[in-house]
């Protein structure tokens, strides 16, 4: 039911220009939209997650191992989180082997390392070894475009596999930072 102002009736619930709690009915709907969130609040959370095994090959180039997501952001101001943990399971001496984040065709980490480059040598004798490999990166965009975040591994000498001999969960959380 619509309400009629006129001057008794309505106009000192906001003659000041401005409308606090008080003034808002508790069964008014209020549109994400008109809420401004300060900066560095998270205004989106965005998540994948794989608990089989995923072999990357010694190719030495970057290969996707099921990972990724798609974010877009509400305002070029918006920052992005990107969080990422997995195990990474070797087999072989003198293996030098990474984890990166692609955006898209980019890699946001060095050409050859990645975001997180790990050398494995036991003195000439080949042993297992698995390790947790985190990632945390904050990418700073300026779009409100679609954008999707891939993580890639990659090896020099011979496989390795993530969530290999022992599992685990690899997860890519991604999140949307107010600017």
């Amino acid at each position: 039911m619509p309400t009629l102002i006129s001057g008794s009736t309505g106009v000192n619930k906001i003659q000041d220009g401005t409308v606090v709690n008080a003034d808002i009915n508790s069964s008014a709907a209020i549109a994400g939209s008109k809420l401004v969130m300060p900066a560095g609040s998270v205004i989106q959370v965005v998540q994948d997650q794989v608990l089989s095994s995923t072999t990357v090959s010694n190719s030495n180039t970057w290969t996707g191992i099921g990972l990724s997501v798609d974010i877009t952001p509400s305002a070029t101001s918006s920052k992005i989180l990107i969080l990422c943990s997995c195990s990474s399971y070797c087999d072989t001496t003198d293996q030098t082997s990474g984890l990166t984040i692609f955006r898209g065709s980019t890699n946001l980490g060095y050409n050859e390392a990645g975001l997180s480059p790990f050398y494995m040598n036991f003195g000439g004798g080949a042993e297992d070894l698995q390790v947790t490999t985190p990632i945390i990166y904050w990418d700073a965009v300026s779009t409100t475009s679609e954008l999707t975040y891939e993580l890639k591994g990659k090896a020099d000498k011979s496989n390795y596999k993530i969530n290999g001999l022992r599992g685990g969960i690899a997860q890519l959380v991604v999140m949307e930072i107010a600017g």
